[in-house]
């Protein structure tokens, strides 16, 4: 049950996630195959979600991500250099680079990252689902109006389910009705968000993707 609840947050909260949870079978596994750099891009956005970082904070660990990123392009490009002096030189690049972004953390947002990185399993997961509901958006053709508008209800809804998943005093069977009516009030709310247009191909993306499951999908 705890991972029912904890699965309905992340993924269902958003009008959209049916369509998303639908179109999950299968897709994982390729992710990081057929779209690598959007996939690291949803990895770096949940981190960053995750360990609340400012906006000072991004700027800085942008600029040096891309420094990185070129003194490993400058030492690959070396002919100059052996295949096991361009992995030393790589792994030191990159070491470096962490180091430099350690500095623009706080000491709880370094405790952060260590557990994140320490369950990278999980972050595959949050990520795999950013990515998806990011795919669905697209295709929805969603303003940033819209999107910090469904931003701000996914919070809403995950700040209102938190204290029903922590309370103790309620029975699974409860909880599941509780988190089931959060969840269906903000599909209504967001579904208010979407152009009549949208709404239209968010209904045939539904279709589309839940006629294979049969009448139990």
């Amino acid at each position: 049950m705890k991972k029912l609840l904890g699965i309905g947050v992340v993924a269902a909260i958003v009008a959209i996630a049916a369509v998303v949870n639908a179109a999950s079978g299968g897709m994982a596994p390729t992710l990081r195959a057929r779209w690598p750099h959007a996939f690291q891009r949803a990895k770096m956005s949940v981190i960053a979600q995750k360990l609340g970082l400012t906006a000072d904070q991004r700027g800085k660990l942008k600029a040096i991500r891309g420094q990185t990123v070129e003194a490993v392009k400058a030492i690959q490009a070396n002919s100059a250099l052996t295949p096991e002096q361009k992995q030393a030189q790589v792994a030191a690049a990159r070491q470096a680079g962490r180091v430099q972004m350690g500095v623009v953390l706080t000491d709880e947002q370094k405790g952060k990252l260590a557990f994140i990185r320490n369950h990278p399993e999980r972050l595959n997961v949050l990520a795999t689902r950013r990515f998806k509901v990011g795919l669905v958006a697209n295709r929805l053709g969603l303003s940033p109006d819209q999107r910090t508008k469904i931003r701000d209800i996914n919070a809403k809804t995950a700040a209102a389910v938190k204290p029903i998943r922590m309370d103790a005093s309620l029975p699974p069977e409860a909880k599941h009705a509780r988190v089931r009516q959060l969840v269906e009030a903000s599909r209504t709310e967001i579904r208010g968000i979407l152009t009549p247009e949208q709404q239209i191909r968010l209904d045939r993306m539904r279709r589309r993707l839940l006629a294979p499951l049969g009448p139990l999908g």
